[in-house]
């Protein structure tokens, strides 16, 4: 189990190892994606993996799993990717980790928490699994890390245990968004309202989507 930054290290070396040779990769490091690599249609329904197989999934080939959840448990996903591949083949297609990376963290482990989740995808993708990117950064300069994926491709991120933007003239959310500019934008869990009303403002296409809890509870 990853328990500390040695663990994490080890874990990224043996990815990198396996994508040897099955993706090409870009001077800082991170793994470059083909557009044909990308989920292209939207979902029915997005749920976390560990729900997976919760009544509520009915067709899972129109449904993406997501992981918007507790590090530890993202952790234990990324060390078992290559045991969980046939899980994410039931599924539509699969949105990248979220471990935990904020802008008040050293420049360098940010950058290695933002590696670890493409790797994540990457191994994915290298099994004919169709990939979402999460849109989660730390610091604005970490937004370069995310400058390997191609335009034009739809990403996904979720509000879930943010704050939401306090001011119409807060452009931290829809700055980042004009650098990725994804064809379409997934929402997972609870609305931003000011945030939304930027990506209207830009043309950015989006949807949001109920998060497991309410669907549970049959909150629309």
């Amino acid at each position: 189990m990853i328990k500390n930054t040695t663990d994490l290290l080890s874990v990224a070396d043996r990815l990198i190892e396996y994508l040897d040779g099955k993706i090409d990769f870009s001077k800082d490091g991170f793994p470059i994606f083909r557009k044909d690599m990308f989920l292209d249609s939207d979902p029915e329904l997005i749920v976390p993996y560990y729900n997976r197989n919760n009544k509520i999934v009915t067709n899972p080939k129109k449904t993406v799993l997501c992981f918007f959840s507790s590090d530890s448990d993202l952790y234990r996903r990324l060390e078992n990717v290559f045991d969980d591949i046939d899980e994410y083949k039931k599924c539509m297609g699969v949105i990248g980790l979220d471990i935990t990376v904020t802008d008040d963290m050293d420049a360098e482990w940010q950058d290695m928490i933002m590696l670890a989740n493409q790797l994540f995808l990457a191994v994915l993708a290298c099994n004919g699994i169709k990939i979402i990117m999460n849109a989660r950064i730390g610091s604005p300069r970490s937004v370069e890390n995310l400058k390997a994926f191609p335009k034009g491709v739809i990403w996904a991120t979720s509000f879930l245990g943010c704050d939401k933007l306090r001011s119409e003239y807060d452009f931290t959310f829809i700055s980042k968004v004009l650098r990725i500019l994804p064809s379409k934008l997934l929402i997972y869990g609870k609305h931003d309202i000011i945030a939304e009303k930027q990506l209207a403002n830009m043309g950015i296409d989006y949807r949001v989507y109920v998060d497991m809890h309410r669907l549970t509870k049959g909150v629309a």
